[in-house]
């Protein structure tokens, strides 16, 4: 496939297979990685929150901090931590950038006969910072504990299992499903001749986005059968890692549960 739309499935794919495929920082000697799975759950979990409830630039801003200081003391590369966490950040900022004309405020500038005004900016810039620092801290743990590790700590918590096979069977075949998206666009590449137009570009999409929707319901029913061949009617029973929760993995409970309790007050005291 020619065009913004075969370049963009390309795109697309790549990205997100890097996005899953981040097992080797797990594996360094860094401070999230040898903190028990079950704390580090519990304790991004309740970071995120906390990102998600204050409402004051300050507090996030100290949260962002937070996170480099985690990132630098797990060995997590700060360019890959920020591309992983800017994509999210940024559809959110394009998503509520109708707020930056809508919300009452001094007039920065006028556009086509609307007026940006500076409470709609700082509401949009607000929001995608809050965002992508919670994506942030999220990203910490993914690429700090090894998935099965992360799924038997949501065992070992009750998790509800049905929440937990459909975050397992996501993970797992994600990779196949989006292989099979781009064997489509080598395919369709390889059968095109020259660049088409932006009419051709969009008639492709119609196709490749009607043969993988079967491509994907086929391939969906054929890994269930799989499954349920090899026992899948069994709740999912990763490898479990045994760790042992040491004073470390208590401060970190520790410091997670004041932030909480801390951007609670913050936002709602008088």
């Amino acid at each position: 496939m020619t065009g913004v739309v075969g370049r963009s499935a390309e795109t697309l794919t790549g990205a997100l297979r890097a996005v899953f495929a981040a097992e080797r920082i797990a594996d360094a000697d860094g401070f999230l990685q040898r903190r028990d799975p079950r704390v580090s759950l519990c304790a991004i979990t309740a970071l995120a929150l906390a990102v998600v409830i204050t409402r004051t630039l300050v507090v996030v801003l100290c949260f962002a901090v937070l996170t480099v200081a985690l990132a630098r003391l797990s060995a997590v590369p700060l360019r890959r931590l920020v591309a992983r966490a800017a994509v999210v950040p940024l559809v959110s900022a394009l998503v509520v950038l109708p707020q930056a004309v809508l919300m009452p405020g001094d007039a920065l500038l006028r556009i086509a006969g609307l007026t940006v005004t500076d409470a709609g900016i700082a509401y949009v810039v607000f929001f995608a910072l809050r965002v992508g620092v919670g994506v942030a801290l999220l990203s910490l743990l993914v690429v700090t504990t090894p998935f099965s590790a992360v799924v038997a700590a949501m065992r070992d918590l009750y998790v509800p299992v049905a929440l937990v096979w459909v975050i397992a069977v996501t993970y797992r075949y994600l990779f196949l499903f989006f292989d099979e998206l781009q064997r489509l666009v080598l395919a369709r590449n390889s059968r095109t001749t020259g660049r088409g137009g932006p009419r051709e570009g969009w008639r492709d999409a119609r196709r490749l986005a009607g043969t993988f929707l079967l491509r994907a319901l086929d391939r969906g029913e054929r890994v269930g059968r799989g499954m349920r061949a090899r026992g899948g009617a069994r709740p999912p029973s990763p490898y479990r890692r045994s760790r042992h929760v040491d004073a470390a993995d208590y401060a970190l409970l520790a410091l997670a549960a004041v932030a909480v309790v801390a951007s609670g007050v913050i936002r709602w005291s008088p």
